[in-house]
């Protein structure tokens, strides 16, 4: 709870000194450029549902929802947020969906292809506890509204991809994005890294592999760069306070990135370690 209300206290510094700055830029006949936030869910309980439906209203007054593999945002500036939900899990098509189609909001679900139909089966690293949460069947996936859902790959069977040989990871990255594409019946080139867990090695296979776009667990601004291949997402729930969720879908932050690297440049000094290459499972994700 204290480093949730720490994480809160910084963020709500962040959002003030970026409404300072867009102030003065305005003052100065500048207009503030384009933002984007994916925001990343992955469980929405019956019991969650009311609170899902009033974070989604709360989006459409304060941004525009674009779809995750939108190509580029508009020049002329203003804020705008992707949804996205990772593991294809049933309680999102009950809850979520119907609430996201009344808004007319798209959404991006990101698919475990060897769990579909059962309980997911991966190891519990934190985030939201879905252990008791069944994956939706290969039919319900097949009849999602392509107008409104995006299906992108999470795996075949959600490994931390950089603890496992090249071989194997391509075997996961080519096998769920041809199996999505035969089940949907249409292309498939997004992707979100298990537990959120990469490393350039990782993104290279990706590459390989055929994806577009891959997202990460970093919430940073998304889809800033020409050509992004490498996007963030702010990892989000029904259960976050009110503010919690309104600066998370200001981008707010976006400076836990840059806390996590120097911490472990601070401890691989202190321990007279190299630093290893970023991967993200120690921010591990459900």
């Amino acid at each position: 709870m204290a480093k949730r209300i720490l994480n809160l206290m910084i963020s709500l510094m962040v959002r003030v000194g970026d409404g300072l700055r867009d102030g003065t830029r305005r003052l100065f006949g500048q207009t503030p450029g384009a933002t984007c936030v994916v925001l990343a869910y992955h469980s929405v309980t019956s019991p969650e549902r009311a609170a899902f439906a009033r974070q989604m209203d709360v989006l459409l007054a304060a941004a525009r929802p674009v779809a995750a593999g939108v190509d580029t945002l508009p020049e002329k500036g203003g804020r705008y947020a992707a949804v996205t939900f990772d593991d294809g899990f049933e309680n999102i098509v009950e809850n979520a969906l119907p609430e996201l189609e009344r808004r007319n909001i798209p959404a991006t679900l990101f698919v475990v292809t060897e769990a579909l139909g059962a309980e997911r089966g991966w190891e519990h690293r934190g985030g939201d506890d879905t252990r008791q949460e069944r994956v939706m069947s290969v039919e319900c996936l097949g009849h999602l509204p392509s107008e409104l859902v995006t299906i992108g790959s999470h795996s075949m069977t959600h490994p931390m991809l950089p603890l496992i040989g090249k071989k194997q990871a391509l075997e996961e990255l080519r096998g769920s994005r041809l199996k999505l594409e035969k089940i949907v019946n249409r292309k498939v080139n997004l992707f979100s890294f298990p537990y959120g867990a990469f490393n350039d090695s990782v993104v290279e296979s990706c590459r390989e592999a055929g994806y577009g776009r891959v997202f990460t667990a970093l919430p940073m601004f998304a889809f800033s760069q020409p050509g992004e291949f490498v996007s963030g997402r702010a990892g989000t729930a029904p259960t976050d306070w009110p503010l919690e969720f309104r600066l998370k879908l200001a981008g707010a932050y976006r400076w836990q990135p840059y806390a996590f690297a120097m911490k472990r440049r601070v401890l691989a000094a202190l321990h007279g370690r190299a630093q290893k290459p970023l991967e993200l499972g120690e921010k591990s994700v459900a």
